[in-house]
This record gives structure tokens, C-alpha cells and sequence, in this order.
């Protein structure tokens, strides 16, 4: 009794759409409410049918009827009727089709063309006949992820022209052909096991935000409702109020979505199984080549086999994990033999920076009892440029700055001996003996450049 009444309801619906603009929510193959997408279920289905409404306020609403379907090329085709609110009067057939491209594990690339129209009784001159100024080319990327057991997300990723970014709820007799990007998400759960699955549905279509809801209610059947342009829905039936608040409509007026859906599952070839069932023996099972009774249980076995289907995907995507980690491994591995053979090499030049820094410390030291102080101090600062954290080369310096008579460098420089090597006890003794004025000082002639002690 209730499939009657819903049937009846349903059909109601279905003669009362009378007005719309050309890209009605839901009325462009695939699930989602307005952008182009790949739905993985659409090989599961000889053909959809859709109806939808979009409410602008109490006199004016978007409506359309669509049927879309899937050949074994992979080719998705769809046919949406429309009748717009502008031009008046007028009548929309649109063409649309789609291929999909690409297929990686779950992510899968679909390419096509949207929007071919074809106008009748516009009272507007030059709209009518075949309208391809509003064509919409399109690529995206879609890809499906599973959670648990009955929740999964898909996403939808992509870029179009034409009406996919620019459908106005306003004719335009000269539309611009822009390139914009659009992104979806579809979220479903699978409450409602016997009917089918649940989508929470929300998209950018280039221009405004639009939101979804899609239920099952009997089997191959759903209702839907969403809201588009939810950004404006602040202005939702503007026509409708009065006063200042009263204004026309807009190309980006805000709707409530409300349609509904039809998938009409393939149905299997029963006379070819008969007869198949008939010529080859099925083995000495229950299923002998006289018992025809596998065709009752044909839905377990189409149940089982999609239950096999997904779990060799899942073991594929295990496999498909298991060698991107086996490649992140083994780069990894590379990464350390690089930071080992560097580490190595790093080694083995401050080794020798470090054999070369001794040789100038020595000379540095044979130019120091020489009293040479200037060609000690050439020597040091070579010592000290190979190996910035030799302690007793910064001590040395200190010591010839000091007999040169520069008491603030011989300071310094023992301060910083005294950081690298906290240790050096020598220093400290200088720096005291320093401070006592213990130490013997130096004066610089100005004239002859010699050295003459006090």
C-alpha cells in the first residue's frame, strides 16, 4: 500500500516540473549534486533515471528529468529535459557524455563534454536551435576510500568550462568561457543495508557551495534534497518578501533541492543460462548440468562475487602499501650510505685539515722563540682557518698578541681558548698573571718596527 502511495507521489512530482535553468541539481550523470563526477556504482545499473526541483521562491523553481547510462567501452552518457525560467517559454534537451580515462587501484580519471543543448519556443531572438556557447569541458580525478565496514568517502577533483563554473539562473546571450576548478565530497554509510546507502554530499562548483542528501527508500530508489548556493542562503526567495528586502532574481540565487531517483539494476540473460546450464556440466555438486536451480540463487552468487572483488582490491592495496614502503626503505637506505660516505669524506678532509693546522701550529711555535711575532701570527691564523676549534691555537694567538702589546686581542683570544677547552689550566694562570701585570710587556717602535722590552 505504501509503494503505491510513494509511486503515485512520485509520478505527481514528476508532471509538475515546468521550470528550470539548464544545470539543475542531480540532473547530470553521476551522484553528486551539480559538479561532474565518476560513481562506482553506475556499472551495477542498465540506465538512472532522475528527477529534480529546484525551489526558488513561490512562483518561480528549476526542475529537469534526466536519464544517464553506461556502456562496456566505459563511455557514460545522459540526456536531461529542461524547461528554464529564462528564456521564457523555452525547452532544453542537453546531451552530455563522459569517459573514464584512467584507473590506479581506487582513483580513476574521467574526461568529457556537458551542456550540448538544444532550445525551443524561446521568445527571445536568436535562442533557439543547437546552443553550444555554454558547452562544458571537463576533467576530474575521483577516488573512493572505505572506512570500517559500512562508511565510505569519495572525492571528486577537478576543472571545467563553460556551465560547470557559469550556470545562471539568468539567460545569457553571450556567455564567457572561463576555466575554473571544482571539488566534492560524498559520504555514505550504509544504515539502510536492504535499500541501499545514505549520501551526505558537499561540493564547490566553482561559484558557490552546494549541499545534499540522498536516501534510499525502497530498493533502486532514492530521495534527494540539498540546498545550493548555501553562501547566499541568507537571500533564499527574495521575490517573496516585501519592501526593501524584495528584489529579483539573480543569477546566484539560492535554492532548496528536493528529487528523486530511479536505478534500474541489468537483469541477467535467463534463456542463455538455461541453455549454457544445458551444454556444460557443472560437476557432481548440487549444481548437476540437469538442475537449472542456480538461477534462484543467481543474486547470492552476484553478492559473493563483488564480496571476492573487494577483497582482491583490498589485498591489492595491501600490496600496492607494502611496495611503497618497500621503496621508502630502500630509499631511506640510500639516504644513509649518501650521510655515511659524506660523514666519511667529512672525516677524512678535517683529518687533514687537522694534519695541516699541527704543521702551521709548529711553525707558528718556531716563529714565536724566534721572536717573529708577526710571521707566529701569519702562521696561527692559517692553523686556526683549517681548524676553528683547536683551543691551544687561540691560546698561542693570545700569547703573541700579548707580546705584541695588544692587551684586548690576547684577552679574547685566550677567553675563547678557555670556552673550547674549559680545561686548560695554563690560561688561567695567564689571564691572572695578566691581571697582575706579571706578564712582561712589549712596546711596537714606530720608527725601525724592532722590539724592545721594558
Amino acid at each position: 500500500m505504501l509503494k503505491k502511495i510513494f509511486f503515485k507521489f512520485i509520478f505527481l512530482f514528476i508532471l509538475s516540473l515546468v521550470s528550470a535553468n539548464s544545470r539543475v541539481a542531480f540532473s547530470r550523470p553521476g551522484n553528486m549534486i551539480r559538479i561532474p563526477n565518476f560513481d562506482n556504482n553506475m556499472n551495477k545499473n542498465l540506465f538512472s533515471l532522475n528527477a529534480s526541483s529546484e525551489i526558488l521562491s513561490s512562483t518561480q523553481n528549476s526542475s529537469a528529468f534526466s536519464l544517464s547510462a553506461l556502456n562496456k567501452k566505459g563511455y557514460q552518457y545522459g540526456i536531461s529535459f529542461v524547461k528554464p525560467v529564462e528564456p521564457t517559454n523555452s525547452i532544453e534537451l542537453g546531451f552530455h557524455t563522459q569517459k573514464n580515462v584512467l584507473s590506479y587501484g581506487d582513483v580513476n580519471l574521467n574526461i568529457g563534454i556537458q551542456d550540448i543543448l538544444f532550445r525551443q519556443g524561446s521568445d527571445i531572438a536568436n535562442a533557439n536551435g543547437l546552443d553550444t556557447r555554454g558547452i562544458s569541458l571537463f576533467a576530474v580525478i575521483s577516488t573512493k576510500k572505505q572506512y570500517f565496514k559500512d562508511y565510505a568517502i569519495s572525492t571528486h577533483l577537478g576543472f571545467g568550462s563553460g556551465k560547470i563554473n557559469q550556470d545562471s539562473h539568468l539567460y545569457l546571450s553571450n556567455p564567457e568561457q572561463n576555466l575554473d576548478i571544482f571539488l566534492g565530497f560524498n559520504f555514505s554509510t550504509s544504515i539502510f543495508k536492504n535499500n541501499g546507502e545514505i549520501n551526505f554530499i558537499t561540493e564547490f562548483d566553482g561559484k558557490g557551495l552546494n549541499i545534499g542528501l540522498n536516501i534510499p527508500i525502497i530498493n533502486n530508489t532514492y530521495l534527494n534534497f540539498g540546498i545550493t548556493h548555501f553562501e547566499n542562503f541568507g537571500n533564499f526567495a527574495t521575490e517573496d518578501k516585501t519592501g526593501i528586502e524584495k528584489s529579483n532574481l539573480t543569477g546566484d540565487a539560492p535554492s532548496i533541492t528536493i528529487g528523486v531517483a530511479f536505478n534500474i539494476p541489468q537483469m541477467n540473460n535467463t534463456e542463455n543460462n538455461i541453455s549454457k546450464l544445458d551444454k556444460e556440466p557443472l560437476g557432481n555438486g548440487i549444481y548437476a548440468k540437469s538442475d537449472t536451480s542456480i538461477l534462484f540463487y543467481d543474486p547470492i552468487c552476484t553478492e559473493i562475487v563483488e564480496i571476492l572483488k573487494d577483497s582482491i582490491k583490498f589485498n591489492n592495496n595491501i600490496i600496492n602499501n607494502l611496495n611503497a614502503h618497500n621503496n621508502m626503505l630502500k630509499h631511506s637506505e640510500a639516504i644513509l650510505v649518501d650521510s655515511t660516505r659524506k660523514n666519511l669524506l667529512r672525516e677524512q678532509v678535517s683529518q687533514s685539515n687537522q694534519n695541516k693546522a699541527m704543521r702551521h701550529l709548529s711553525r707558528s711555535l718556531r716563529y714565536f722563540y724566534d721572536q717573529q711575532y708577526r710571521n707566529a701570527l701569519s702562521e696561527i691564523n692559517i692553523a686556526i682557518e683549517l681548524n676553528p676549534n683547536l683551543a691551544i691555537a687561540y691560546g698561542r694567538r693570545g700569547s703573541i698578541y700579548y707580546k705584541l702589546g695588544d692587551t684586548r686581542r690576547a684577552t679574547l683570544n685566550w677567553n675563547v681558548a678557555l670556552q673550547l677547552d674549559p680545561e686548560f689550566t695554563e690560561i688561567y694562570q695567564m689571564l691572572e698573571a695578566a691581571e697582575d701585570n706579571r706578564l712582561k710587556a712589549v712596546e711596537i717602535s714606530k720608527n725601525i718596527g724592532e722590539i724592545k722590552w721594558i
